[in-house]
Parts: structure tokens; C-alpha cells; sequence
């Protein structure tokens, strides 16, 4: 049996997870409209839940740039749109190509969704800065 003030003792020593500051930049914006849209995931929930996410106004023929406040130490991907109708997702034509501006972190070749591999960034210690270009 585990003693209380001894689990205590023990999660006080193994100190708390160490979080840090991510900014990022978004480029590639086109068009005044709308909103840019930049999300950060994990493996788990690559595409489908984030974990944070950033409503940013566009600047036509510009950059945005924002924070992620207290990202825990690990592996993410990040993503934007520039979703120019204001409905939240990214939109696409009938046969599924997307008809708003998208980009990830490391900026992979783009023929559908990529892998998580493909954008995963590493997220260690002091303030981390990624580009993204919108396509």
C-alpha cells in the first residue's frame, strides 16, 4: 500500500511537465476575407480534435503570425486555412480538392492529407517558432 504523504513526496520530486510558448507564421494569404484558422494536434488526434487552436484576421498579400501558449514538451503538427467563408472547415469542390488556402507545419508536398510524419515538429524547451505556408 502506497502512503499518502510518501506519493506525495514522490509527484512533488518528479516536478511538473515543462510547457513552453509556440509562434508560428502564416504566409500565402491572398485575400482580406474571412479568417485564418491555425490549429495544433498530437498524434492521437492528427485531424480531428486540436488541442489549441487560433482565429487570426488575414492581411491581403501578407503574413499572421500567433502563440500557443503552455504547450507541453512532445511532438505536434500544426495547421492552417484561410477559410474566406467564416463556416469553420476547409472547403473543397465535389470531387474533394480543397478550395481554400491550407498549409502545414514543414510544409509537405500537398496530393491530399498528409501523414502526421510529414508535419510533426518537435516541441522542447523554450519558445518554438514554425512557418507555415498557405497553397
Amino acid at each position: 500500500m502506497i502512503r499518502p504523504a510518501l506519493l506525495a513526496t514522490a509527484l512533488a520530486a518528479a516536478g511538473p511537465a515543462l510547457a513552453t510558448d509556440v509562434t508560428f507564421e502564416v504566409s500565402g494569404i491572398e485575400a482580406p476575407g474571412g479568417h485564418i484558422l491555425v490549429v495544433i494536434y498530437d498524434e492521437a488526434s492528427f485531424l480531428k480534435k486540436p488541442l489549441k487552436a487560433a482565429r487570426l484576421n488575414p492581411v491581403a498579400g501578407g503574413k499572421v503570425s500567433g502563440v500557443f501558449r503552455d504547450v507541453p514538451e512532445g511532438t505536434y503538427a500544426i495547421s492552417a486555412i484561410h477559410d474566406e467563408n467564416d463556416n469553420n472547415k476547409l472547403d473543397s469542390n465535389l470531387i474533394g480538392i480543397p478550395t481554400e488556402r491550407y498549409g502545414f507545419s514543414n510544409n509537405p508536398s500537398l496530393w491530399g492529407a498528409p501523414k502526421f510524419s510529414d508535419a510533426k515538429v518537435s516541441v522542447a524547451g523554450g519558445t518554438q517558432h514554425f512557418a507555415i505556408q498557405l497553397r
